[in-house]
């Protein structure tokens, strides 16, 4: 299991935290029983997001319990569900078997929100899994990370519209960036081979980036054994928080 914690300032608004939004809005799964669920319960917030591309559609359990009814396949992203806090066991498997590809136990804070990226290079799956902090984007911005998913690209570099200088820099396999605060608009976004800095691995164009929300820009797929468009190298840019 990879855990990386990114801890820039907690965005402050109005006297509120960040977590008083689920609490008004999220109406994603969960792992609570609604009966017992009230205001004062502690919970936590995890989302999930299928990024291995050689792995078939997954069940996830926790603590034994089913997560998903809807399928999860490689490029499928479940918005953040509210959780009990404390350890909780989470065990990823292939629908209708016995065997786990993957057990981990993951220690869930209160008021606390997270990112379960689901990953896998030379045959290992792994989670890579992410605390998420954020920050105020300010006027006319957007928050954007890069999370670096294809088990056979290189270090990248990522260039939003036409800026030369890269937001963010030499982003390995595993890598989930801190957010960082870029103007609103409608952009082409670039990955770039980090060792040439000019070379073109793959792009997105006519992207529209919306003040006041926060992205998650992933890097997916195989950059040269592709066995088919579905998971050749592409890039897929998820909304976090969509209640906000």
């Amino acid at each position: 299991m990879i855990v990386s914690n990114n801890r820039p300032k907690t965005l402050k608004k109005s006297g509120l935290n960040l977590f008083m939004w689920f609490l008004l809005g999220i109406g994603a799964s969960s792992c609570l029983d609604e009966q017992q669920f009230t205001e004062v319960t502690p919970i936590a917030y995890v989302s999930f997001y299928h990024g291995s591309p050689q792995t078939d559609p997954i069940s996830i359990t926790v603590d034994s319990r089913v997560y998903n009814t809807n399928p999860f396949t490689f490029g499928s992203y479940f918005e953040y569900g509210n959780f009990y806090t404390g350890e909780r066991n989470f065990s990823f498997r292939n629908p209708g078997t016995s065997s786990s590809l993957l057990d981990t136990v993951v220690n869930l804070k209160a008021s606390e929100a997270y990112s379960v990226f689901l990953a896998e290079q030379q045959d290992l799956f792994q989670p890579i899994i992410v605390k998420d902090e954020l920050v105020n984007p300010g006027p006319e911005k957007a928050l954007l990370r890069l999370v670096h998913l294809s088990p056979d690209a290189p270090q990248v570099h990522l260039l939003v519209g036409s800026e030369t200088e890269a937001v963010f820099e030499d982003q390995a396999f595993g890598d989930v960036s801190a957010y960082k605060a870029i103007d609103s608009g409608r952009f082409t976004l670039r990955i770039l081979d980090a060792e040439s800095g000019e070379e073109e691995l793959v792009s997105a164009n006519d992207i529209s980036i919306m003040a006041g929300r926060i992205y998650t820009l992933v890097l997916r797929g195989y950059q040269e054994n592709a066995s088919g468009t579905e998971n050749r190298l592409s890039l897929q840019l998820l909304r976090n928080y969509p209640n906000y």
